[in-house]
């Protein structure tokens, strides 16, 4: 997010969308919930979409997930998958309620999934909710970049991935059978 001249919050937003109307309803949205000025660039595909981000890294990329070309999941998996691009904001707006849709989205690293609403008041409340969080976390995105992001930065020094406490719980029972078959 950036400031403009007034010290208001400026938006450069990336729209991966590939229904014109759609897109179309989401421009009217933005330009009315947007609290300074907005810079909307729209591509009509996921390729388009990797193209623009290496020309312009914007605040925020709101992608839909079933696109033409380059789908959105393989957008995410590639710029969450590259240091340069792993701090944008990923909002995913898709049609779909698939529960598989979500879970995918976010285990590649998408930060928000949001279903289209039909109404453009409803969409209008839920872009206004995105753009509210992230510029509440701007200065922590911005600042991301130059941190080294490991266990004890993200959870505290108590925090384990999955496959560490996997790892550490198989050693516990390897420890224990040892107990067992050497003192009994």
């Amino acid at each position: 997010m950036s400031r403009d001249d007034d010290g208001g919050r400026g938006w450069n937003i990336l729209l991966a969308e590939d229904n014109e109307d759609y897109a179309a309803l989401v421009r009217i949205a933005l330009s009315r919930v947007a609290d300074g000025p907005l810079e909307l660039a729209w591509v009509k595909d996921g390729d388009a979409a990797l193209r623009a981000v290496e020309e312009e890294v914007p605040d925020l990329l709101i992608l839909d997930l079933h696109m033409p070309r380059v789908s959105g999941h393989q957008v995410l998996a590639e710029l969450k998958g590259d240091e340069r691009f792993r701090t944008i904001p990923i909002a995913v707006l898709s049609a779909s309620r698939d529960d598989e849709d979500v879970a995918r989205t976010s285990g590649l690293g998408g930060n928000h999934f949001i279903t289209k609403p039909h109404g453009v008041s409803e969409l209008e409340k839920r872009l206004k909710s995105l753009l509210h969080d992230l510029a509440e976390l701007g200065v922590v995105r911005r600042g991301a970049g130059e941190m080294n992001v490991n266990a004890m930065t993200v959870g505290g020094p108590f925090a384990l991935t999955s496959r560490a406490r996997f790892w550490a719980g198989v050693a516990v029972v390897l420890a224990v059978m040892l107990v067992i078959f050497f003192f009994f």
